[in-house]
């Protein structure tokens, strides 16, 4: 039996994936749910099982990749002799395999200065998804690559073909200064075989040549997601100063406990997380969601850590915080942050969050304001802890002061409500052993 593997849909807002390395290799058996291929969705990096036992017939989709979800990346059959369908004519890979209208003149000069024939006007170009991507990030056009004649559509490797034979021949220290400063070779004039000199390039990475950064994966989700939270919100900040003397004394007298029963370090954000699900449960119109229609009362408390990475941020969930003791958070955050940090989160980690809490103390920042992670109705900004003198009736002493600014949408939720819940954080923070009342 023939089963066709697809781009799976890791999340809500997962549109496309990419393909980061088949685990198989054509030929090779595989069992139902082992490993098959590492998939990066817009949030993680997830190793995705095989839907069926069988020999791994074909691959269809190349590693470095990027696909719609649902599209087929390979074939599952019973064995290597078992038929399976033409792809290329079926449109296996149709979701990036369509054909493309490339209107061009009958024929062009080429680097060399000979005559290339490319398809006339209004002729289609047929190509495979990895030729695409390679003409496409060297900005090469297909009209100009030649396919092997026995082939249907012009393939990775004679795009490769025309990109050796029009390469162009660089000194190293030329290599070296077109990688440090941006610089697009292909703007040298220079013909094909001749090669480039540091001279060459020296006046134009004077001039600063502006590099450019691809906005895909992570940051194109970010970037819609933020705006679209602005334009839907009424969001309003308020923000207050918080004594942090007792949290830290707390979280002094138990890390070793906490440390020893749970095998983890305890953190001043996670006694944070704690005493906020304290708040918003006896405050419950701040763990809302907003429709046109009604305003949802959240009855589970689950708290989102805003975690920054290279390339974008992700807000893992812990769930049912308020439900939990401090070792449990501090164990649990900790476990999330770093799943996060190396790509191993899975899509339901970062998924049914009711409130955020954002902390970028650790980059010296005192006071910021963060935008709602939209179905939610309020963030937490948390920033440095930082010693200032305070008067204490009479006398002035030097106390450790943290200010956390509230960002809240308000439609569901009115000043004096996020106030009053504000207030009550601090309150907790500033005396935390009420928290044992």
């Amino acid at each position: 039996m023939v089963t066709f593997v697809k781009m799976p849909k890791l999340g809500l807002t997962m549109a496309e994936g990419t393909i980061i390395k088949w685990l198989k290799g054509e030929g090779e058996n595989i069992s139902k749910g082992e490993p098959l291929v590492v998939v990066e969705s817009d949030k993680s990096t997830v190793d995705y099982e095989a839907p069926e036992s069988g020999v791994l017939r074909k691959i269809l989709i190349e590693q470095g990749e990027i696909v719609p979800i649902l599209t087929d990346i390979a074939i599952i059959a019973d064995s290597m002799d078992e038929e399976i369908p033409d792809t290329q004519d079926t449109g296996v890979v149709k979701a990036n395999d369509d054909e493309i209208d490339e209107p061009e003149i009958e024929a062009e000069k080429n680097n060399d200065g000979g005559e290339v024939e490319v398809p006339a006007a209004g002729e289609r170009i047929f190509a495979s998804p990895a030729a695409r991507r390679i003409a496409r990030e060297n900005n090469i056009d297909l009209g100009l690559v030649t396919k092997k004649p026995e082939k249907k559509r012009i393939e990775k490797i004679d795009v490769l073909d025309y990109l050796e034979q029009n390469r162009r021949k660089m000194t190293p220290l030329a290599s070296k200064i077109a990688a440090n400063e941006g610089i697009d070779i292909s703007t040298i004039d220079k013909k094909p075989g001749e090669r480039i000199y540091s001279s060459d390039l020296i006046g134009r990475a004077a001039k600063g040549i502006e590099k450019t950064v691809p906005v895909t994966g992570m940051r194109k989700v970010i970037a819609r997601r933020m705006k679209e939270s602005l334009d839907i919100g009424a969001q309003v900040s308020i923000t207050t100063e918080v004594n942090m003397t007792n949290a830290i004394n707390l979280k002094d007298n138990i890390k070793d406990k906490i440390n020893d029963y749970y095998g983890s370090k305890i953190s001043i954000n996670d006694i944070i997380l704690k005493f906020v699900s304290r708040a918003l449960r006896e405050n419950p119109r701040i763990n809302s969601e907003f429709t046109q229609e009604e305003i949802i009362l959240k009855e589970e408390i689950n708290i989102g850590l805003a975690v920054a990475l290279d390339e974008g941020l992700i807000v893992p969930v812990i769930k049912n915080v308020d439900s939990k003791g401090l070792g449990e958070i501090a164990k649990e955050s900790r476990d999330l942050i770093n799943r996060a940090r190396n790509g191993n989160l899975l899509p339901d980690e970062y998924a049914g969050g009711t409130f955020t809490v954002s902390n970028l103390g650790m980059f010296d920042i005192t006071e910021f304001n963060s935008i709602i992670n939209q179905p939610e109705s309020a963030i937490l900004s948390v920033g440095k802890i930082v010693d200032r003198p305070v008067v204490v009736g009479e006398n002035i002493e030097i106390n450790p002061i943290m200010k956390l600014t509230l960002t809240f949408d308000h439609r569901p939720i009115d000043g004096a409500a996020a106030a009053i819940f504000l207030k009550r954080v601090k309150d907790l923070l500033e005396e935390p052993y009420e928290m044992m009342i």
